[in-house]
């Protein structure tokens, strides 16, 4: 997540901090959350290169409490690939999650650092990064373009960016889901477990704003990635939740 996403004196890294004690909890109500998490790392070792000299170099930007992380590691492992030959980087703007993504047990081939998303990709220089996944990462970036365009500078040629989160936005059923969702589920239940109920509503409007699946391909695409591809999810969460794939020309 960035951690300049405001809403009036609203600070969206403020109330991840809040959250992070019991965000694996929240989340793990989710249908489908870790699955789907599975399935976007997976579609980004698929397109990881092999043998590589340098090993392999992943960022995971918006890495909230590991899960994407750690679905990453999985993802490599499950294909048959050496443990050691991943690096993985997860970055966060907010010091609760990462807090709690430190806690559990990593491999020292991953790193967990607090910064924002897009500066610490302007950190980094080009052509150093192999992939990166953002999951429920770009709809919380002010500046998404700058996010997209400092990504496809770092990507090593051949290298993959997978995006995976909620757009509603093109389709009338999918509003209408989302909406239906949150005020009938996910708000009043935030309101009885007294979780953080501004940052539920937030998640509802910024899903709500957020760009259409097409838009998030046409960005990627005008990036100069290419091999831009999409999949929804079935079930109440098909046209809701969704991962969009492309690569850097080799």
């Amino acid at each position: 997540m960035s951690g300049h996403a405001r809403d009036g004196g609203w600070v969206l890294a403020d109330a991840f901090d809040r959250a992070a004690p019991t965000y694996d909890a929240m989340v793990a109500l989710s249908p489908g959350y870790h699955d789907q998490l599975r399935t976007a790392a997976e579609a980004l070792v698929m397109r990881l290169p092999t043998g590589a000299d340098h090993g392999v170099t992943v960022l995971d930007l918006g890495c909230g409490s590991g899960a994407s992380t750690r679905a990453v590691l999985d993802a490599w492992t499950a294909d048959g690939r050496r443990a050691a030959d991943l690096r993985a980087t997860g970055v966060d703007a907010s010091e609760g999650m990462v807090g709690q993504a430190r806690a559990k047990a990593w491999p020292t081939t991953v790193d967990l650092v607090v910064a924002d998303a897009v500066e610490h990709l302007e950190s980094l220089p080009d052509e150093s990064v192999d992939g990166v996944l953002g999951a429920y990462l770009l709809r919380n970036v002010p500046d998404r373009q700058r996010l997209v365009r400092e990504v496809a500078r770092v990507l090593r040629p051949g290298g993959a960016f997978v995006l995976h989160d909620y757009s509603v936005a093109g389709s009338l059923r999918a509003r209408a889901v989302w909406a239906a969702v949150c005020h009938g589920v996910i708000i009043p239940l935030a309101v009885v477990k007294r979780s953080d109920v501004p940052l539920h509503r937030y998640l509802y409007t910024s899903v709500r704003d957020f760009d259409s699946v097409a838009q998030v391909c046409d960005r990627l695409q005008g990036v100069g990635l290419v091999d831009v591809r999409h999949r929804s999810y079935p079930g109440w969460q098909d046209g809701v939740v969704h991962t969009v794939v492309g690569s850097r020309p080799s």
